[in-house]
């Protein structure tokens, strides 16, 4: 992004799902003060609450889940992120991890259904 230049109203992608689920974590704790530069912790946070059964409600919301099977397709594809936000980049592995993790679940769950080019892509297909 130029200096001087009026920044886009779309986040990308990864901080778009990162900024998702921080919000499920608010909504689970709004007292917890969470860091929203603190990417890593908030993604062990994130699995914790899965782990609780806390996220079975997200694994079944259809805006929630789109989201994250659009950013596994963008990483499938090998398409370029431009991510603005310093701690987010830092936490990309994390946040990718953890966007697996919920994506698996809901489908191993019944919640979601596994799109077709991932499926192809683990060699369900075969």
């Amino acid at each position: 992004m130029a200096s001087g230049s009026v920044p886009e109203s779309q986040p990308d992608i990864l901080t778009a799902w990162e900024v998702a689920a921080l919000n499920l974590l608010i909504a689970l704790d709004p007292a917890a003060g969470w860091d929203v530069k603190a990417t890593r912790e908030n993604m062990l946070a994130l699995m914790q609450a899965l782990d609780r059964g806390d996220l079975d409600p997200a694994l079944a919301d259809p805006a929630f889940m789109s989201l994250t099977e659009a950013l596994l397709l963008a990483l499938l594809r090998g398409e370029r992120i431009e991510v603005r936000d310093p701690s987010t980049y830092a936490g990309r592995e994390a946040i990718f991890a953890a966007a697996q993790v919920i994506y698996n679940q809901a489908v191993m769950r019944g919640s979601w259904k596994l799109h077709p080019d991932i499926r192809r892509a683990m060699g369900a297909d075969e």
